[in-house]
């Protein structure tokens, strides 16, 4: 049933809103602010940090392959949408405070604390997406959908540009940083566990003001049966259109190789320069202001030469990307000042480079699923897509802490990343066209 707007006049515009909480979670903890500072700081760096920084991620990417399936079910079964959402951002939101512990020398105990910490913030954000994104079908048609998660998508890279900003002024510029935090203690970069734990719940009181409520149904709930139901239909109806389930095949091991590089690029930056805080933020949003720019030069590009070329491109530009910052040496000494060797302006620039093939990359992956799924059966497509990416998200990190273990190389761990994408382009290649579908959408238009 479709929300009556004139009596909820800002659900949509208040779930949209919720998208800045979520990428306050990726842009300051797990991409670019705190996981370097973990894994460099904390864990002490090296090949071995890096191994126990992927384990942590595949084991916090299995619990959601397992317990995504069994929270979506029970969400759509029982409703109560809105009370799983909040329940699941008041954990991720305590997980995120706790984060402010994370001190250097901190004892064995306290490491496998605050790991399972990291793995409970993991989980519990994800499932806070799963419960999220369960809203989108009530707040308009399937005409509209896509466009209402465009939007959320973009709010969500323009607050992560905005955030990262925002985060350089207050706590790396000047002699004394917000709060007098003590950059020898690492305050600066630890607050950014609490200053996430504030987004989440900030950004959530919109939704639960504003959306409509999620009653509870009382209901008969034989968990095990319903996801065995739930993944038999999505089998079933990828052995019924080979042609879409070689997209999704496709689609889900690039993004995963994506994910590598996302979680994995400025741990191994910061390891190789030495960089602090100051130099992961500016790298951050060199990555998202470039996929903001590479998603909408890929969207005019896919207008044109259809969304499987566009993606192949964008997946050639990240392997381009990805190995040539893998080739770059290490450095004798550890550089000195804001990004003060060549090197370091380089890799920047070739960093700016990986976030436009980011962008369309994903982009062109919404619209291809939009194109070539049969009429009317979008929306389960897509729930398809989501599923399979989330039962194999955790496979990319554990290759990493694998390969990274073997070869005692971060670098070699990091080479998962082109190799993975690299198998995705090779997939995309035998996933049928779309340009067809395209010349008939613009024929009829």
């Amino acid at each position: 049933m479709i929300i009556d707007t004139r009596k909820y006049p800002l659900a949509r515009a208040s779930w949209v809103a919720f998208a800045p909480g979520i990428e306050s979670v990726n842009v300051l903890l797990l991409y670019f602010i705190f996981a370097p500072y973990m894994v460099q700081t904390v864990l002490g760096g090296g090949s071995e940090a890096q191994t126990i920084w992927g384990v942590v991620t595949a084991i916090g990417g299995v619990s959601v392959a397992l317990l995504g399936p069994v929270i979506g079910t029970i969400s759509d079964t029982v409703g109560g949408q809105k009370r799983f959402l909040t329940a699941f951002v008041a954990l991720g939101a305590a997980a995120s405070a706790t984060l402010w512990f994370a001190v250097p020398g901190i004892p064995l105990e306290g490491l496998v604390t605050l790991s399972f910490v990291a793995i409970l913030l993991m989980i519990s954000v994800e499932l806070a997406g799963v419960t999220y994104s369960s809203l989108l079908p009530n707040l308009g048609t399937p005409a509209t959908i896509g466009r209402l998660s465009g939007n959320a998508i973009g709010f969500g890279i323009a607050w992560g540009l905005i955030l990262l900003g925002g985060y350089i002024a207050a706590f790396m510029l000047g002699d004394t940083p917000f709060f007098g935090l003590d950059r020898e203690a690492h305050e600066h970069t630890r607050i950014a566990g609490p200053i996430v734990a504030a987004a989440l719940l900030f950004f959530l009181l919109p939704l639960l003001a504003f959306t409509p409520p999620t009653p509870i149904r009382r209901a008969c709930l034989p968990v095990g049966r319903i996801v065995r139901g739930v993944l038999k239909d999505a089998y079933l109806a990828m052995r019924e259109e080979p042609a879409i389930a070689r997209f999704v095949i496709a689609r889900v091991i690039y993004q995963d190789g994506i994910g590598v590089a996302l979680t994995f690029g400025s741990i191994y930056a910061a390891g190789l320069f030495g960089w602090d805080t100051l130099e992961l933020a500016v790298f951050g949003i060199c990555i998202l202001g470039a996929a903001a720019i590479g998603a909408t030069i890929g969207g005019q590009i896919d207008d044109r030469i259809g969304a499987k070329n566009t993606i192949l491109l964008a997946l050639l530009i990240l392997i381009i990307a990805m190995v040539a910052l893998l080739s770059f040496p290490a450095p004798a000494d550890v550089p000195e000042g804001f990004l003060s060797t060549p090197n370091e302006r380089v890799f920047i620039g070739v960093a700016l480079l990986l976030g436009m093939g980011i962008g369309p990359a994903g982009g062109s992956g919404r619209t291809m699923m939009a194109r070539i799924a049969p009429a009317g059966q979008a929306g389960k497509w897509f729930g398809i897509m989501a599923l399979t990416g989330n039962a194999v998200a955790f496979t990319g990190p554990a290759l990493v802490a694998l390969v990274t273990y073997l070869t005692q190389s971060e670098r070699s761990g990091m080479m998962v990343a082109p190799i993975v994408i690299g198998l995705g382009a090779i997939l995309m290649m035998f996933v049928k066209s779309d340009r067809p579908l395209l010349g008939k959408q613009l024929a009829t238009a």
